[in-house]
């Protein structure tokens, strides 16, 4: 990598912890350093996430004494990621479900475009549950309302990577420290005037895999955030439509 741009991974994990030995080997093949986020797992499973920061070459690990949420997850990583002087983190899911050979290409286009957000959208295969695909339509729906755009193609994609110089400050504001965080964060960033591309990345659900998402208490906490960011977007509006007239002239 170039000293202008230092790319580490942060992985959250809760529940995850065997599945994400595979995760972090994919990443240690390609050189990426990696920050572990333990999110309260249980003491099993800390000492699988121990062993494996011991194991594989630059892996740090960061631990939560209970549960807080991936969004709080993604915070706590970040930060280690900024005091250990990164320019980019990139977000991968522990679950195992992305398909891993696209990093070198997101990576590339990090190295090619350094001060925007570079995100994955899901390629699904015939393994995706069909409620969570349709779920995601109706976020998607919420979110070009959020942004008044149509070019956020999924706002829930856990496999992104941040330019932290403009990442860092919009995380540190964020409220929402569970589900609902890949949600607000891309709006906030898009509110922030964050330029963003969007490639896909296939995702497969395993037979033997779980969900952290709850499905009554999440989507609650879902709707609530895509109402409070529809009374944000009210408040902005004006300096969203600015923004958009400048980029045409």
């Amino acid at each position: 990598m170039s000293d202008a741009v230092k790319i580490c991974a942060i992985v959250p994990v809760y529940r995850h912890e065997n599945t994400s030995r595979n995760v972090v080997k994919s990443l240690a093949s390609l050189s990426i350093p990696v920050i572990l986020v333990d999110d309260g797992n249980t003491p099993e499973g800390h000492h699988v996430l121990f062993e494996i920061a011991k194991e594989f070459a630059n892996v740090e690990l960061v631990t939560h004494k209970c549960n807080l949420g991936k969004g709080a997850a993604m915070r706590s990583g970040m930060d280690a990621a900024v005091a250990a002087g990164f320019t980019h983190a990139l977000q991968v899911d522990a679950d195992g479900q992305h398909d891993m050979d696209s990093i070198p290409f997101f990576v590339n286009e990090a190295k090619e475009h350094p001060e925007e957000l570079i995100c994955g959208y899901p390629k699904y295969d015939e393994s995706v549950p069909k409620a969570r695909e349709q779920g995601r339509k109706i976020t998607n729906f919420w979110v070009a309302i959020e942004t008044v755009s149509l070019k956020i193609p999924d706002a829930m994609c856990g496999f992104r990577l941040y330019p932290l110089a403009t990442s860092w400050p919009v995380m540190k504001r964020l409220c929402n420290k569970r589900m609902g965080f890949d949600i607000e964060m891309i709006v906030k960033l898009s509110w922030a005037g964050v330029r963003m591309r969007f490639f896909p990345v296939k995702v497969h659900y395993p037979k033997d895999g779980f969900s952290n998402f709850r499905m009554f208490h999440d989507n609650v906490a879902i709707s609530i955030t895509h109402t409070m960011l529809c009374i944000g977007m009210v408040f902005r509006l004006p300096l969203i439509l600015g923004r958009k007239l400048r980029r045409c002239l």
